[in-house]
């Protein structure tokens, strides 16, 4: 297969390029290539590597019975909105062991997926038994982890404890995650929202202020430095977090920090926490939206390169189901917001069309640079020989207002009626079309499980 007429984003801007695809690979970029087999018109199009998100909960099962959108139709969405590979994560039940957890979630992703899928494994137990599973974990393809430092009495990890995972997975020669807020901070505002009568979804923000944030930022570069653990920080939504974290990377002999930056935190605010019921529950995400002069910040650091990737912490609910857990107060609404199929459009639309991100940047956060501090260099987030042939085809042109990809009463309208700008209009996974002019195709190549490493 070759792809011809379009251009492809290099750092010097737009250049015309042909893509020449074998085997499902890519063999060959660059101009005025000798055609072999299928030809593919790009003409007026960018040619672009499948957008890699390294940070989504799909068909993620709850304790109280609910579920996140399921494999199928949230990887749906993904390719529809250009996004070809994400890496989820897998939750362990009180006392399951690590291995067990991600089976289970393998038996969710396979034979389900439309994308390709790697897990990353979340550790909430830290005793000797269960921090002794992650090199053989790690042997296996699955290089990262994830702590928190919120959910209290659910998630969390205590000081001593998060230390204890961080010291054992730099030993093992991994990465950890780690969500940032102050569990018991978060608990007593919550306690005393609800104590008082304040239960309703615009109350939300006010459980999760923004010191906690801070204060468990600055909390976790410091165990890091201590340990040594080379750490990402997810969904960083303040900017005073931000600059912590500039901070902590002037520390010469600091580990390998990261920063995370979600779709929603960049382009969504408070304001729709009052800006009615359905709004107030879409919005219902963990950090919270901040005030609308902070997006405008963490889009800066974006583009400076303080905030390393854009990720969409895709959890989406149908609204109906949040809807009915509302009716218990807000902290009983499921958690999290859609983006996985709005990403690339909306960063597009939003962000590279203002001028706030290079054409060049924007690539590198949501194909290029995620998929190398995530461990899938070589293989995902590149137009380069010897990578899967997971290619896009975007026009920037047409002008819309974004109407949510999938079943009407999805949570994730919170984007519903935006302008945007860009149309992810043909996607191939691994050589096979997956997108059509705008549609998913009937016979799908269907996504894999991915192995990765740092090696």
């Amino acid at each position: 297969m070759l792809i011809q007429g379009g251009h492809i984003i290099t750092e010097s801007g737009l250049v015309r390029a042909e893509v020449q695809v074998v085997d499902g690979l890519i063999k060959t970029v660059g101009p005025d290539l000798k055609p072999d087999g299928e030809i593919i018109d790009a003409t007026g199009r960018w040619v672009m590597p499948g957008a890699v998100d390294v940070h989504t909960h799909f068909g993620m099962p709850l304790g109280n019975g609910l579920n996140s959108l399921s494999w199928a139709e949230s990887s749906a969405a993904a390719l529809l909105g250009g996004t070809t590979t994400v890496i989820d994560f897998a939750n362990p039940a009180v006392g399951e062991p690590l291995a067990q957890a991600v089976a289970r979630w393998r038996a969710l992703g396979d034979g389900h997926t439309l994308c390709d899928y790697g897990l990353h494994v979340t550790v909430t137990d830290t005793s000797d038994e269960r921090l002794a599973e992650i090199p053989t974990l790690l042997a296996a393809g699955l290089p990262t982890y994830k702590g928190f430092l919120a959910y209290k009495g659910r998630l969390m990890l205590l000081p001593a404890e998060m230390k204890l995972l961080m010291t054992a997975v730099r030993a093992a020669g991994g990465r950890l995650l780690v969500h940032a807020e102050d569990g018991e901070m978060n608990a007593q505002a919550e306690s005393l929202l609800l104590n008082t009568g304040r239960t309703g979804a615009n109350w939300h923000p006010l459980a999760h202020p923004a010191e906690s944030e801070t204060k468990a930022v600055a909390e976790v570069l410091a165990m890091a430095a201590e340990t040594g653990c080379p750490l990402t920080v997810v969904h960083m939504s303040l900017d005073e977090s931000v600059n912590l974290l500039r901070k902590a990377r002037q520390n010469p002999t600091a580990p390998l920090y990261n920063g995370e930056v979600c779709l929603h935190h960049l382009f969504a605010d408070d304001r729709l926490y009052e800006a009615g019921h359905e709004a107030a529950l879409g919005a219902i995400c963990s950090p919270p939206l901040r005030p609308a002069e902070n997006g405008p910040k963490l889009l800066a650091a974006l583009a400076a390169g303080d905030l390393d990737f854009l990720s969409t912490d895709h959890c989406e609910f149908c609204l109906r189901d949040k809807a009915q857990a509302a009716a218990g107060g807000f902290h009983e609404v499921p958690n999290g917001c859609g983006g996985v199929g709005e990403r690339l459009v909306f960063s597009h639309s939003l962000a590279v069309i203002p001028g706030h991100l290079s054409l060049p940047r924007w690539q590198d956060v949501i194909c290029n640079r995620p998929a190398e501090l995530m461990g899938l260099q070589g293989r995902k987030g590149r137009l380069a020989a010897g990578y899967d042939a997971d290619i896009v085809l975007f026009d920037p042109t047409p002008e819309y207002r974004w109407e949510p990809l999938g079943p009407s009463d999805r949570a994730g309208s919170i984007w519903a009626g935006t302008p945007v700008q860009g149309q992810v209009t043909d996607v191939w996974l691994r050589g096979g079309r997956a997108v059509a002019r705008g549609r998913l195709v009937q016979d799908q190549p269907g996504g894999v499980f991915l192995p990765r490493n740092f090696s």
